[in-house]
């Protein structure tokens, strides 16, 4: 089982790594936000046939993310379905903020423009930022709320620790189909996988 995990973490990482020009966009500076699958970059950003492939991909990722999730917090099989719903709406919901901040941020970059920038028309993006900000947060509680209905202690905690290092790992994928530096891509240091939940150790 653990080596059929990690020849499913290679898949996705060729997935990603054939679909380079998708992920050569660099994420904009400032209100940056990570979806949880280690997305930087939110829908919108580049021509149909790149928004395409990007969606296919996310879409293996998150198949690969709910079958890992069902294995490492041994979840049945009406628990994994809620589960995935859950996180299917909110990821959703996290990436339409996303799309806006971004949409938010050039707003604020033309205002910038000018060697004498008006102050009112800088207000109202700044308090969409805001509003963003506070979104996502109220995002996140309702997300974290929404799990401890269906999920044991025990499971929250392990949910939260393999959040944390399968969006590290995606992040590796990623930086690497960017061309994101020595040691950052697909294969990770010194050309091995990153370990990430249930990957078995290097011999």
């Amino acid at each position: 089982m653990k080596t059929a995990r990690y020849l499913t973490v290679l898949i996705v990482a060729a997935a990603v790594a054939s679909a380079a020009p998708a992920y050569a966009q660099q994420a904009q500076p400032g209100g940056r936000y990570d979806d949880a699958m280690g997305f930087d970059n939110p829908p919108g950003r580049g021509n149909a046939a790149m928004e395409e492939k990007r969606e296919a991909i996310r879409k293996k990722i998150e198949a690969v993310r709910i079958w890992r999730l069902t294995e490492e917090l041994k979840l049945d099989t009406g628990t994994s379905a809620r589960l995935a719903s859950i996180l299917s709406s909110m990821d959703q919901q996290r990436r339409d903020i996303m799309r806006e901040q971004m949409a938010v941020m050039k707003e604020l970059q033309q205002g910038l423009k000018s060697s004498k920038p008006d102050e009112t028309k800088l207000k109202d993006p700044l308090e969409k930022l805001e509003k963003n900000h506070h979104a996502m947060q109220e995002l996140r509680d309702r997300e974290f709320r929404a799990l401890k209905d269906i999920l044991t202690i025990e499971q929250q905690a392990r949910f939260l620790i393999f959040q944390q290092e399968f969006q590290r790992e995606m992040r590796g994928m990623i930086s690497g189909a960017r061309g994101g530096g020595q040691g950052r891509g697909p294969m990770g240091r010194e050309g091995r996988t990153p370990r990430g939940p249930g990957r078995p150790p290097d011999n």
